[in-house]
């Protein structure tokens, strides 16, 4: 969508309920090649994390996950780690980019998480476990102490999943960082909310214009690059117009007249040339087709050439082309000729 339409969506969503993370930029006029794409994310009151006895709300890991994916949150793996320091002390580092208005790659900071699983065992312990038995006023359990033999458990637990925990805890990080949004959020939600009640957010991403020609023709390149991967490099080649019957009737020319005079003054194509590469276009299809149904290709390339058969805009030459897919076609049929003998 373009700059108005994108805060044409932003003005449906409107009121308390609504939390917009709409990167300002996002909402500038961009190059033709780009737009942006403006999401709205509905997320329940348990999704997230109570904090501070419900003053703030910290979104869990696959809230955080949905987020990320409506605003187009990538991670550089090069400066994805998870290290070991001291005994028990797993440290994750991670670090989040989205693309720019200006389709470059804009790159957040690079976050740390800590997970030491002594401590976490000790603030277990301090804190002690859910007693279901006894809630209170608002549903919440109250708490119960830990029995030793369960801390040892909650110990060795911790020390198989710490360095997943770090390494999940380094990507929300990451995550919250390049989204600009808090660890946790105030006033989002109320004591008295219910588990199912419904917020909504807002999310900005910068994507390709695929209504582009310029990117359009990109993509073909690349759909031919992947053809090529299934079939083979392909060569160009040339399949001839159907034979046409000559009339009778018309008689022949004199073999003198065959030449052209100095006195023509022009040559009458008449249209033959479009007539002949619509000929060449239909022959194409009809030679495809029966590659198709001969058994030659696997079900994989016929997923591949269905579509361009099907598609009546699909040139006759170049990448992604009738001939393009004849040729491989073909190279397949030598291929498994070949293997057969």
């Amino acid at each position: 969508m373009n700059s108005q339409q994108a805060k044409e969506f932003i003005g449906r969503y409107t009121g308390p309920n609504v939390r917009s993370f709409v990167k300002p930029s996002h909402l500038e006029e961009l190059s033709p090649l780009l737009e942006v794409h403006i999401e709205a994310i509905e997320v329940r009151k348990d999704e997230f994390h109570e904090m501070e006895g419900g003053k703030a709300y910290m979104p869990r890991k696959e809230t955080l996950d949905k987020f990320a994916a409506a605003a187009g949150v990538s991670y550089n793996q090069a400066a994805e780690s998870t290290r070991l320091e001291g005994e028990g002390c797993y440290v994750g580092r991670s670090q989040a980019m989205v693309m720019g208005p200006d389709g470059k790659m804009i790159f957040g900071s690079a976050c740390e998480y800590e997970f030491d699983v002594q401590t976490r065992t000790e603030e277990m312990e301090l804190n002690g476990k859910a007693d279901w038995n006894n809630k209170d006023q608002y549903g919440r359990p109250g708490k119960i102490a830990y029995t030793p033999l369960e801390l040892k458990k909650e110990l060795v637990n911790f020390r198989k999943v710490g360095r997943q925990r770090a390494n999940t805890g380094a990507r929300n990080r990451a995550t919250v960082s390049i989204l600009g949004m808090p660890t946790g959020i105030r006033n989002l939600f109320t004591k008295d909310d219910k588990a199912d009640a419904v917020r909504v957010f807002l999310f900005s991403r910068i994507i390709i214009n695929a209504k582009n020609e310029f990117v359009m023709n990109r993509m073909l390149d690349g759909i031919a690059g992947n053809t090529a991967a299934l079939f083979g490099p392909a060569t160009a080649g040339q399949i001839a117009a159907p034979a046409r019957t000559p009339d009778p009737a018309a008689g022949a020319r004199p073999a003198e007249d065959q030449t052209t005079s100095a006195d023509d003054d022009e040559l009458d194509f008449g249209g033959a040339a479009p007539a002949a590469e619509a000929d060449q276009a239909e022959a194409a299809r009809n030679a495809l087709r029966d590659y198709i149904a001969s058994g030659v290709l696997s079900q994989q390339q016929i997923s591949v050439v269905q579509p361009a058969v099907d598609n009546p805009a699909t040139p006759l030459e170049g990448p992604g082309s009738l001939m393009y897919y004849l040729d491989l076609c073909k190279k397949q049929e030598e291929a498994r000729k070949r293997r057969a003998s």
